[in-house]
């Protein structure tokens, strides 16, 4: 089956979820969660909302407020049939992108205060998480979220995104840890934190699946 990009099929995946959509309403909600686990939707929505159109997956349609052009998106019964199509596909792997880890990973070739400024950063986007979803937590506990009718999935959205930004506080937390003692520790006993911390995280790791359970998954 042939398949449109990811971010037009999650533009599409909006445009199902209502009759219609400016892009300034889809830009909105793409800014209020799916920046952070689909963030090049953002910027690539006014192409693809017109690649859509072109497709005869979306219509759209211009009106006026006094004399700035406004234009809505709506999907059309050929878009829901590629959506459907695409939610029965398998996904594609889960892929991680952080510049900040990429620069810790090269860390070797700078200074700790380099290492520290993306240690830094992956806490402002740790805290970016949290500020959003406390404000998107409260909307659906009050019953108030542009979307109450999808709690049901969008909790386990809530669940993924709040555990991973704890996730990176923790991990800064012990990372600027590490990065406070090198000054105080000779080369060895850098080398031997190290591998400690690997093997404290390696008894963290659940079981290795058999090779008949893994072909079962």
């Amino acid at each position: 089956m042939r398949r449109t990009a990811t971010t037009a099929n999650a533009i599409l995946g909006l445009l199902a979820l209502r009759p219609e959509w400016s892009t300034w309403e889809l830009t909105k909600q793409l800014r209020r969660n799916m920046r952070f686990f689909w963030p090049r939707a953002e910027s690539q929505i006014y192409e693809e909302a017109k690649g859509l159109v072109t497709k005869g997956l979306a219509k759209d349609r211009q009106s006026f407020t006094g004399r700035r052009a406004r234009t809505s998106y709506a999907i059309t019964a050929r878009g829901r049939k590629q959506l459907r199509d695409w939610l029965a596909s398998p996904p594609k792997p889960t892929a991680l992108e952080c510049e900040p880890l990429l620069r810790v990973f090269l860390g070797g070739l700078g200074t700790d205060d380099q290492l520290r400024a993306a240690l830094a950063q992956v806490r402002s986007d740790a805290h970016a998480i949290l500020e959003v979803g406390r404000v998107v937590g409260a909307e659906y506990l009050a019953g108030t979220a542009p979307f109450q009718d999808q709690v049901h999935t969008r909790s386990l959205v809530f669940d993924f995104l709040s555990h991973h930004a704890l996730m990176l506080l923790d991990w800064a937390d012990r990372a600027e840890t590490t990065v406070a003692a090198w000054s105080t520790q000779t080369g060895d006993a850098r080398q031997r934190a190290a591998l400690e911390r690997i093997r404290d995280t390696l008894a963290l790791y659940p079981a290795a699946l058999s090779p008949a359970t893994a072909e079962d998954h």
